[in-house]
């Protein structure tokens, strides 16, 4: 239905807001206008930015302490691989 008053010059799209779930709302006024612009949308790389921006000193450090958590690199203890083995076990075996 509104897209037909839009075809008839009776309503325009006055702004943009942003939804949860499906990106951006129309939001429609009565009367003759020009329609507005619908925002760009923004890149992987603006969006992690912009996320980071808003992070506090503890989140910003708990995403660190978690990234070098990955690097990171798991040892065998020596007294386990003597009593168990490698861990490697052959087809033959």
């Amino acid at each position: 239905m509104l897209h037909k008053l839009k075809d008839e010059g009776s309503v325009h799209i006055q702004s943009w807001r942003r939804a949860q779930a499906n990106g951006w709302i129309a939001v429609w006024r009565y009367g003759i206008g020009v329609d507005a612009k619908k925002p760009e949308p923004l890149s992987n790389k603006a969006r992690v930015k912009k996320c980071r921006e808003r992070e506090n000193i503890e989140e910003k450090e708990f995403r660190l302490a978690r990234q070098r958590q990955l690097k990171r690199k798991v040892k065998r203890d020596p007294l386990t691989a003597a009593f168990y083995g490698s861990g490697y076990s052959s087809p033959a075996d």
